[in-house]
């Protein structure tokens, strides 16, 4: 991910660049421009920055003049539920509604909120020119609300720190008074300091410079150190890190934090969203292609198991009309067809099937022919041809031993010299 970051000062056009890898910012380039001069330089570096800056993430900061901040205490530690109220909080403090405010909150320590907020106009016009240069800014902010990211690590006790343009205070490293000085009366910042010492009953015990803007003042004051993060983002150029710490301090709370932000509302970023919402197009096209395939397939394999169905069926027809062929009119050929053969006894020991099985023994592998089979409950008649009578006395003799009673009569020569024959037989309970 690159992070670029543009911000206008009252005098300066300053912008940076970094590279963001798992957490850790890389200091790219960065350039300086000095407003009122050359007519058309700051749009001339805008247009060599534009296409190596294409998708960045762009932060803009403006000067903080351009702001309007009040402290609040109010019972919520959220930031998101403080944006919300604090427009109501402050209705009968805004002199005007005809260029709609835009509100960001940022929690102060001591339990305080500060309300922080400025015209939709004069912001939507800062944000067009901007996108008009090839640069859409995600971030509308002032670089002071960042500058906790670049304190000596550690800090302890009431801190202050300033570019000239703003003063920003800390206790402990939190956040407690951030002010625009004000650009009329000798030695703002002495001033400034001086009202709050009194005012708040602190005592300001260090106070830092960022940037390197001369600043007016008869206090002690000392340059930020660059160390940590910040030296390593310039890798150890002591001079451009501490030019553009405030650009690092806004670049990280991009990465790590949640900074703040005018870009809301109305005006808020959605190239992201848009950028989402095409991706999601494809996606949605892909769903819907899927789906379709998903109802095609299961519409082929309905057709398919319809037809398998339709040619079961007929196939029982076909078998019922062979089977029973003197049935017209049949409900459900297969209940039908289940139960003949459950009637038959397929499954039981005295079914059709058993009597048919024990006469089939019985008839052994001898030439003899059983042309004519009856079945009634448990008795069974028929009528056959064998070689001799003696072969159907044998035929008898073994279906004695398997039937419980079984009788040869009409016993009668034929012309070819074998014999005619009926018989009677009943099952033989228990037997086999």
């Amino acid at each position: 991910m690159f992070i670029t970051v543009i911000q206008k000062t009252a005098t300066e056009f300053i912008l940076s660049r970094y590279q963001a890898r798992r957490g850790v910012l890389t200091f790219l380039k960065g350039v300086r421009q000095q407003l009122g001069g050359e007519d058309g330089a700051v749009s001339d570096i805008l247009a060599s920055w534009k296409s190596e800056c294409a998708g960045d993430r762009v932060i803009l900061a403006l000067p903080p003049a351009g702001f309007t901040m009040r402290e609040l205490t109010l019972p919520i530690s959220d930031r998101k539920k403080a944006r919300e109220i604090m427009p109501l909080e402050l209705k009968g403090e805004m002199a005007s509604d005809a260029d709609e405010p835009v509100f960001d909150a940022l929690l102060l320590s001591g339990g305080r909120s500060a309300a922080i907020w400025g015209g939709h106009k004069q912001l939507a016009a800062e944000i067009a020119t901007c996108v008009a240069s090839g640069f859409e800014p995600e971030i509308v902010t002032a670089a002071m609300f960042s500058w906790h990211r670049v304190l000596p690590k550690g800090s302890a006790g009431t801190t202050a720190v300033t570019d000239g343009e703003a003063v920003a205070v800390y206790v402990d490293g939190q956040p407690l008074f951030f002010r625009a000085l004000p650009k009329s009366g000798e030695r703002p910042l002495d001033a400034t300091i001086a009202a709050l010492e009194l005012a708040r009953e602190i005592s300001i015990e260090e106070i830092f410079t960022i940037g390197p803007a001369p600043i007016d003042t008869g206090l002690e004051i000392t340059q930020l150190p660059v160390a940590g993060p910040l030296n390593s983002a310039f890798a150890n150029d002591i001079k451009t890190a501490a030019d553009l710490a405030a650009h690092f301090a806004m670049a990280e709370e991009l990465l790590l934090g949640e900074p703040v932000n005018l870009r809301r509302s109305v005006l808020r970023y959605t190239r992201q969203t848009d950028q989402l919402r095409k991706k999601l197009r494809l996606t949605y096209a892909l769903a819907a292609g899927l789906v379709m395939l998903i109802f095609a397939e299961a519409g082929f394999r309905y057709y398919l198991v319809n037809r398998d169905v339709t040619s079961l069926n007929a196939s029982i027809k076909g078998i019922y009309k062979e089977v029973f062929p003197t049935r017209t009119k049949a409900v459900d050929e297969v209940s039908e067809l289940k139960a003949e053969i459950k009637r038959l006894g397929a499954s039981g020991s005295e079914g059709v099937l058993a009597m048919l099985t024990k006469l089939a023994t019985a008839k052994g592998d001898e030439a003899r022919e059983l042309y004519e089979v009856d079945f009634d409950g448990n008795q069974i008649t028929g009528r056959g041809y064998d070689r001799t009578a003696q072969s159907v006395t044998d035929f008898k003799t073994r279906a004695g031993a398997l039937f419980d009673a079984f009788e040869v009569s009409e016993i009668k020569s034929r012309p070819d010299g074998s014999v005619s024959f009926a018989f009677r037989g009943s099952l033989k309970r228990g037997g086999k």
